[in-house]
C-alpha cells in the first residue's frame, strides 16, 4: 500500500504548517528553541505536528537520573532481553547478584526475570527494550548519535558495549551523562513523532509511512506492526525516564502521553 502525498491525505499543502514557537505564550525561551531545532528536523520528512504548544521540561526544571542509575538499569534491561532471547534463567539471575541490581528490577521485570517458562508474546515484548538500551546508552555517551528512528538499533554494538561490563563495577562508578540540553532536546524530537504516530492511529486510518518519513510517497504500514512505531515507543520511554517526566515511581509506570 502506498501513503497518498501529504496534500491528499491532510488536505494541506504538500509540507505541513509549522506553528512559530516563538509566538507562544507558554515556555521559556530555551523551550521554544527546542522546539524550533525539532523542526527543523522534522521538516526534513514533513512529520505532521500540533498546530499548538507543545513542549518538555525546561533545563532548570527538569531532574535528570544520576548516571550510575542510569549505568544500573541498562544492565538490568541486558538480563531482561537476554532472558527474552533464550539466555538460562539461572544465569540472568546471577548477572543481577554479581552487581547487586535486584533493587533496580521493576516489578513487571522481576516477574519475567523469574518465570522458568515465558511465553513467546511476553518475550518478544521484553526484547524490545534492546532499543531503550540503545537509548541510555547514547545518553552515556557510549553511542555517538542516534539517527531518525526508521531501523532497529545495532544490537551487536549493544553486546559490545554491554556484555563485557556484565561484572564490572567500574560501569556504574564512571558513568557520566551527556549534558542536560542533549538529552532534552532527543526527549522533545521523540515525543513530536511519537505525536505524529498517535495522529495518524486515530485520524488518518491508522497507517503511518514505514519509514516514518511523508515528505515522499512512501510504503504505508499500520501503526500496531512498524518496526518505526516500537522504536519510537522504547526510545520515548527511555527518555521520559531519563527526564523523571510525571515522576514515575519506578520503570514500569514511566508515561508517554503526548
Amino acid at each position: 500500500m502506498q501513503c497518498e502525498p501529504v496534500r491528499q491525505q491532510r488536505g494541506l499543502c504538500l509540507m505541513p504548517v509549522y506553528p512559530s514557537p516563538e509566538t507562544w505564550k507558554h515556555g521559556t525561551q530555551r523551550q521554544r528553541e527546542r522546539a524550533a531545532r525539532s523542526f527543523i528536523e522534522l521538516r526534513k520528512r514533513a512529520v505532521p505536528v500540533l498546530d499548538g504548544a507543545l513542549l518538555v521540561e525546561d533545563d532548570d526544571k527538569v531532574q535528570i537520573q544520576p548516571a550510575a542509575d542510569v549505568a544500573r538499569r541498562i544492565l538490568v534491561l541486558w538480563a531482561v532481553v537476554l532472558r527474552s532471547g533464550g539466555v538460562p534463567r539461572a544465569e540472568t539471575l546471577e548477572l543481577l547478584d554479581r552487581l547487586d541490581l535486584w533493587a533496580c528490577v521493576s516489578p513487571q521485570e522481576k516477574v519475567f526475570l523469574q518465570n522458568e517458562n515465558p511465553n513467546q508474546e511476553e518475550c518478544k515484548w521484553f526484547g524490545w527494550r534492546m532499543e531503550c538500551i540503545w537509548t541510555l546508552l547514547w545518553a552515556l555517551g557510549h553511542v555517538k548519535q542516534m539517527d531518525w528512528p526508521s531501523e532497529m538499533c545495532d544490537s551487536q554494538r549493544v553486546t559490545e558495549l554491554v556484555a563485557p561490563n556484565e561484572d564490572n563495577p567500574d560501569f556504574i562508578a564512571s558513568a557520566r551523562l551527556r549534558p542536560t540540553s542533549q538529552i532534552l532536546d532527543a526527549q522533545d524530537l521523540i515525543l513530536r513523532i511519537h505525536w505524529a504516530i498517535r495522529d495518524a492511529w486515530m485520524w488518518h486510518g491508522g497507517l503511518v509511512p514505514e519509514d516514518l518519513d511523508w515528505s515522499r510517497q512512501s510504503d504505508c504500514i499500520p501503526t500496531s506492526v512498524g518496526a518505526a512505531v516500537g522504536i519510537v515507543e522504547q526510545r520515548h520511554h527511555s527518555l521520559n525516564w531519563l527526564a523523571n517526566f510525571m515522576n514515575p515511581k519506578d520503570w514500569d509506570w514511566v508515561d508517554t502521553s503526548t
